[in-house]
């Protein structure tokens, strides 16, 4: 299980953390709800990269694990999405420069990518956004519809919008 948390701090000041970074303690396990003192541990650290705009890092992800219910979870720090080497924010600014048909950084197969993953889950954002209590429609202008919603993300604030709308249908933002 992947646990998104908010640590304050940026992707350099992390990396430079490095395993000292403030980890979470948890009252108790979020699987099994058990009381996470006695079995709430540290299960060991894995390296992944990280890509923010001119700099790669391999950073540590903490790694719990339950001796209830023996389930192991990943602390990834929240300017992540799973699975993706480039920062939350990198990749919503890409997808804003497409849409401003502004020249973008990387390559053009990586920026086709992120925008065919957006416009996927355009109906996902439109729900998590409704459930919160927006009314509006979704109109069949799907160019217009990602500039409304990717306005609103950066309105909420990306960290947070990942953090809260996480588990939103079993699902995250940018999740295949």
């Amino acid at each position: 299980m992947i646990i998104s948390h908010d640590f304050g701090i940026s992707l350099e000041e992390y990396a430079i953390n490095g395993k000292r970074n403030n980890f979470p303690i948890f009252d108790k396990c979020p699987n099994c709800n058990c009381v996470a003192s006695g079995n709430l541990h540290r299960h060991g650290y894995y390296w992944r990269n990280a890509i923010a705009e001119e700099k790669e890092v391999k950073i540590p992800i903490c790694r719990i694990i339950c001796l209830s219910c023996k389930k192991t979870f990943s602390i990834i720090p929240d300017f992540l999405i799973p699975y993706f080497q480039h920062s939350l924010e990198i990749i919503i600014k890409r997808i804003e420069q497409f849409l401003e048909k502004k020249k973008s950084k990387g390559s053009r197969q990586l920026l086709a990518f992120y925008w065919r993953r957006y416009q996927k889950k355009l109906r996902w954002i439109h729900s998590f956004f409704v459930d919160l209590g927006e009314e509006m429609g979704l109109s069949k202008d799907m160019k217009k519809e990602a500039i409304k919603y990717m306005k609103m993300i950066r309105d909420f604030g990306e960290s947070l919008f990942l953090r809260r709308s996480w588990g939103h249908f079993s699902s995250y933002f940018m999740a295949n």
